[in-house]
């Protein structure tokens, strides 16, 4: 049984209309794409220091890495990996699971650096 959580979403151009099943770490990775977007546009077009710069993007790796750690440990746990629209089960699963830990880990790691600069 899958233990991810999922949100029911409505759609901004039609509020009435059809709500869409997102899963909730999805939508933190889709938070982290626009967030990274938004911050190296500001960066870029405007005179941010580097400080703020490297704090700021600690912030969206502790949302990729928290999204990719929990993932990571909820499909050890169920034999379930959905990443994208595939689904796989059991050992590929699980292989996958793995290196979601792995790289959620070191976000975090990551993090911690970044915030103590």
């Amino acid at each position: 049984m899958c233990r991810r959580p999922f949100v029911l979403l409505r759609s901004p151009r039609n509020w009435n209309g059809p709500k869409y099943l997102r899963g909730l770490l999805d939508i933190g990775v889709i938070f982290y794409a626009w967030g990274s977007i938004v911050l190296m546009a500001a960066f870029a077009l405007t005179h941010m220091p580097t400080r703020a710069f490297i704090h700021l993007f600690a912030i969206l790796l502790f949302i990729i890495g928290s999204a990719l750690g929990v993932d990571g440990w909820l499909g050890l746990r169920t034999g379930i990996d959905r990443t994208g629209r595939r689904t796989r089960v059991n050992g590929p699963a699980r292989i996958l699971a793995l290196v979601k830990l792995g790289i959620g880990s070191v976000a975090l790691g990551m993090v911690a650096f970044g915030l103590n600069l």
